[in-house]
């Protein structure tokens, strides 16, 4: 259901992009709408529900990606654990921009959200015992078309990356405990999940509270 609704909701906005330009610039992020210039953090997140008018491919790339990785992850780790981690990688993408990228520069796009489930998906594979050479070469390919290609964000891919393999280790390493109690030891698994899940988003907080200072639009 949530791999659908977000395939939806970006079908959506893009269509509205094709209707109006002042959809996009509303929506898109640069580092400059992260200082003192200028206060508007959410666009951290809703930029990656809106992609390039003027490409296509750009949404149907990141849309068949979301719908073949989704479908094997959402239901391996339930709704909310799967929001999370999609929210999260969209962040994560979104502080390496703040970093990386210069303060004018917008970007747009699920690719952060798509990398983190790249990244996501190798470390469950790991944890399972499962063969990850398919996923490793899937993720490589991207890589290098992030390099290659111009007009990619590069720094967004690697931030959701890095982003989606961290909230997965979490996921997949959370303390359990078998105490005969299959309720009981879910719900302590469930609870350092959530603490390691909410630990990530601090510490994308603070990266983000960090690289509004270094915003120079004049550099």
């Amino acid at each position: 259901m949530v791999t659908f609704t977000v395939i939806g909701l970006c079908i959506v906005f893009y269509a509205l992009q094709l209707f109006s330009n002042t959809v996009t610039a509303a929506l898109w992020y640069a580092p400059l709408q992260t200082s003192a210039w200028a206060f508007e953090p959410w666009r951290m997140l809703t930029s990656a529900l809106v992609h390039s008018p003027s490409n296509a491919m750009h949404l149907l790339f990141n849309m068949f990606a979301i719908w073949f990785v989704g479908r094997a992850i959402e239901p391996a780790l339930g709704r909310a654990r799967y929001i999370a981690l999609l929210s999260l990688s969209a962040l994560g993408g979104s502080v390496a921009v703040l970093f990386l990228t210069p303060a004018m520069t917008p970007t747009l796009g699920a690719s952060g959200a798509v990398f983190g489930l790249f990244g996501a998906l190798f470390i469950l594979m790991r944890a399972t015992g499962s063969q990850t050479g398919g996923i490793l070469s899937l993720i490589a390919i991207n890589v290098v078309i992030s390099f290659v290609i111009p007009g990619i964000s590069w720094q967004g891919h690697f931030g959701g990356l890095i982003t989606g393999a961290l909230c997965a280790l979490i996921l997949s390493k959370a303390p359990q405990r078998s105490s005969g109690d299959r309720v009981k030891d879910r719900r302590r698994r469930s609870r350092w999940q959530l603490i390691g899940l909410t630990g990530v988003a601090a510490l994308l907080v603070a990266l983000t509270a960090v690289g509004m200072q270094l915003v120079n639009p004049y550099a």
